[in-house]
């Protein structure tokens, strides 16, 4: 069985989780060789000492290299475009940290690339891959709950300013910026959640309503709280709240409810906690889980790389692909127009829309 040399680019905290779920991959014989690109020497000291790794100084460098399988771009949002064509453009398999791209032409030509090339471009969205999310997925898909007729989403998490936007100077150079980050809450935590919701609703988001505003965090001009109506084909409406206010700053907590005609369903931080059908399931637990969310562990991550790992291996379809990705970028741009212009935004967006 083939085993793939892949790289990461971008060593900040996501960098470094894909790092360790490499490092699992490899003990599992799906990774040969892990290379990083760093421009530190003791970064890369660090990174050949501790998990070793291969060291690369320069894009150009990883992108010649034509032994490497698989590229992992963990940088800033607005790098991502960039970084994921020239390794696209020399042969290689990418996978992109959420999300795809700051705009929508941007995250079209990714997927244009891709197809171009032949090769896979994925999206990281890690939590489809956590367990009682597939229970979740499965149920749906089952009928267990019915038709979905509403799906209701909150992201109620807190930033603090001198910690996460004011971190250092690379956060202070691309956090918290339009040009940058591409938003604020929406674009970059409650993505994931978006991603979820438009997975559940097993339909495509037709029109945005909502409002996004920033109320705790004056360093920055993005949002730090949005509100979202999303209509989804066949009669299926979403509503989505997600904020950096929370306070305290120990119940932070993640949470999506899902309603059919068969019955309900209730996800609190990837936990399936409720679940009542007219099929006779019936799960009731209770959760005291109070959230951390600035730490993240890699074994969702590691999942993930694995089942794009198999899809390079079996030439099939990995299932987050540029063009899932995609789905949950629309959204949150819509968002950002209907907020701006205080009126729906209908969906598909013309790809050259700035938003």
């Amino acid at each position: 069985m083939k085993k793939f040399n892949v790289c990461v680019i971008g060593l900040g905290m996501i960098g470094e989780i894909h790092v360790k779920a490499f490092i699992g991959l490899k003990r599992e014989g799906y990774v040969e060789t892990i290379g990083v690109l760093t421009s530190s020497s003791a970064k890369a000291d660090h990174y050949k000492n501790v998990y070793g790794c291969k060291a690369y100084t320069s894009l150009n460098e990883v992108a010649r290299d034509n032994t490497i399988d698989v590229v992992v771009i963990a940088t800033p949002h607005y790098l991502h475009h960039g970084q994921a064509m020239l390794f696209m453009e020399y042969g290689k398999h990418v996978i992109v940290e959420k999300p795809i791209a700051i705009s929508i032409l941007a995250a079209k030509e990714m997927v244009s690339k891709a197809k171009k090339k032949g090769v896979k471009l994925g999206v990281v969205f890690q939590h489809r891959y956590a367990d009682d999310v597939k229970l979740l997925k499965k149920y749906i898909d089952e009928g267990v709950i019915g038709d979905i007729h509403y799906i209701q989403g909150e992201v109620m998490w807190w930033r603090e300013e001198l910690a996460y936007y004011l971190k250092d100077k690379v956060a202070r150079s691309w956090r918290g910026m339009w040009s940058t980050e591409g938003g604020g809450v929406m674009i970059n935590q409650a993505i994931h959640t978006i991603d979820l919701i438009q997975w559940f609703s097993r339909s495509v988001a037709e029109e945005v309503y909502g409002y996004i505003d920033n109320l705790m965090h004056p360093s920055i001009n993005v949002e730090d709280i949005g509100i979202a109506l999303i209509k989804f084909r066949g009669r299926v409406y979403a509503s989505l709240t997600a904020s950096l206010c929370t306070r305290p700053p120990s119940y932070q907590y993640t949470k999506i409810k899902i309603f059919g005609s068969k019955g309900f369903a209730e996800l609190y931080n990837d936990e399936l906690r409720i679940l009542k059908s007219d099929t006779g399931i019936d799960i009731d637990k209770v959760s005291t889980s109070a959230t951390e969310t600035l730490r993240v562990e890699h074994e969702l991550h590691e999942r993930l790389l694995k089942d794009f790992l198999i899809a390079l291996r079996e030439d099939r379809d990995f299932p987050i692909n540029g063009e899932e990705g995609l789905k949950s970028l629309e959204i949150v741009r819509a968002l950002y127009i209907s907020s701006t212009m205080k009126q729906p935004a209908k969906l598909p967006l013309h790809p050259q829309t700035i938003a």
